[in-house]
């Protein structure tokens, strides 16, 4: 069966079977992704998302990111944060900068009084606002089509604001021995990584491609791990989890010395590309 590459339209090659889905690759763009038609069902967004399955990520946010972030925020500014959560990033900007309008939107709902919150699908809500600032943080990876989401925030973002976009990083050193274990027989972190949790995996060139592709120029690509703690493993014994936590480190380490990191953060100006 033909499939096309959600960032470039290109057909993609199959690239693995995995338990809950087809991963395909494109070979134009880099783009790594999950064929939707493929799983059996796509994962849900209820409370024990939060409170059970990644419970760790939640619980140790990435404050260094959100530093660098915060910083892009002009004084008196506003900022959105698309697929908010439980609005870490928007709680962080509070208190680090009270003269900043903070205002999220997510399926769940959110009963911080810090926060303006919308409460809906940022693709078909109504939002008459336009904001200095637009970040989505580890949101992108997790909806079917990441071209309409990207225009969305463009267009939610004002002409000549900042735009910022986190996600995870297929080409790392933490994916590529992901793929090198299970062609030796060990296919535990690639089962994790290319799970139904994640449909998209985009190298720094399929970002780059998709962003540019729709009218915006990076002006900063940044390339970062999450803290090792918010990691979450798929073993529940004490010592196996610091054994695998150890691990991480290890490759993270490996990762910021390479700039082959688990994450990155593309930093996008809304002017017109040529």
């Amino acid at each position: 069966m033909l499939v096309n590459c959600p960032i470039c339209q290109t057909p993609a090659r199959f690239m693995a079977k995995h338990p809950e889905a087809d991963i395909y690759r494109c070979d134009c763009c880099t783009h790594a992704f999950s064929d939707a038609a493929s799983m059996l069902k796509q994962e849900s967004y209820d409370s024990t998302y939060y409170d059970d399955t990644h419970r760790r990520w939640f619980e140790h946010p990435n404050t260094a990111l959100f530093d660098r972030l915060t910083a892009v925020i002009p004084y008196g500014g506003s900022v959105l944060d698309v697929g908010c959560g439980r609005g870490d990033f928007l709680r962080h900007v509070h208190r680090k900068r009270p003269d900043v309008q903070v205002t999220g939107i997510d399926y769940c709902p959110n009963k911080d009084e810090t926060i303006r919150f919308l409460q809906g699908d940022a693709l078909t809500l109504n939002i008459p606002d336009q904001f200095d600032v637009v970040v989505s943080l580890a949101v992108i990876e997790h909806v079917a089509d990441c071209r309409a989401l990207t225009r969305r925030m463009r267009e939610l973002t004002k002409a000549g604001g900042t735009m910022a976009v986190m996600t995870l990083n297929e080409s790392s050193i933490l994916y590529g021995l992901a793929r090198a274990g299970r062609v030796l027989g060990v296919p535990l972190a690639f089962n994790r990584l290319y799970s139904r949790h994640h449909i998209h995996h985009f190298t720094r060139a399929s970002l780059r491609w998709l962003l540019k592709s729709c009218g915006l120029s990076v002006s900063r690509h940044l390339m970062h791990n999450a803290p090792v703690e918010a990691m979450d493993m798929p073993v529940c014994h004490p010592a196996v989890d610091a054994i695998l936590r150890t691990g991480v480190w290890a490759v993270f380490a490996a990762g910021s010395v390479t700039s082959k990191t688990y994450l990155q953060t593309a930093i996008c100006s809304t002017h017109t590309t040529n």
